[in-house]
């Protein structure tokens, strides 16, 4: 099926992205990175470069392995049992619905980095023009949630095996 290879393929982009996105933040963070700002834009509550860099990795690591877990146990169960699936292609279609959630996860925390460390960097120009970075991952999560709808109420397909 080439949306599970495709979501797959995702997946692994996602994963090296994030490492890319962490590396590169934490080579140009100050020693005090800001996480929260007050009213003006300035930062307000700060932490250290390696708290954050271990934060986020720690955040990453614990997300992935958690969604592998189930990913791998949502695999294990047989497509025969009428209370979790109700045929082979639908459980397909919930592997390939859990992998991309896990990948929206993943781009959601590149975002999440990549904005951090657009916030921290001494860079010339507004940080409100990348405000359109922490709407990328939410917007993902709602598509991903309408098609985990549209997976659950879609009939159940024919069964073409002979």
């Amino acid at each position: 099926m080439y949306t599970d290879k495709f979501v797959k393929l995702a997946w692994i982009l996602t994963f090296l992205g994030f490492l890319i996105a962490l590396s590169l933040s934490y080579a140009f963070l100050p020693i005090q990175v800001g996480i929260q700002a007050d009213a003006n834009g300035n930062p307000d509550q700060l932490i250290d470069r390696e708290t954050f860099f271990y934060l986020a990795l720690g955040a990453f690591v614990f997300v992935n392995v958690i969604c592998l877990i189930s990913f791998r146990v949502l695999n294990a169960l047989p497509a025969s049992s009428p209370v979790f699936y109700r045929s082979e292609l639908f459980k397909d279609r919930i592997r390939d619905w859990f992998a991309a959630f896990t990948t929206v996860i993943n781009i959601f925390l590149i975002c999440t980095v990549s904005y951090i460390s657009l916030f921290n960097n001494q860079g010339d120009y507004q940080i409100g023009q990348f405000n359109w970075i922490m709407w990328v991952g939410p917007l993902l999560f709602v598509g991903v949630v309408i098609w985990f709808f549209f997976i659950l109420v879609s009939p159940k397909p024919i069964n073409t095996e002979a």
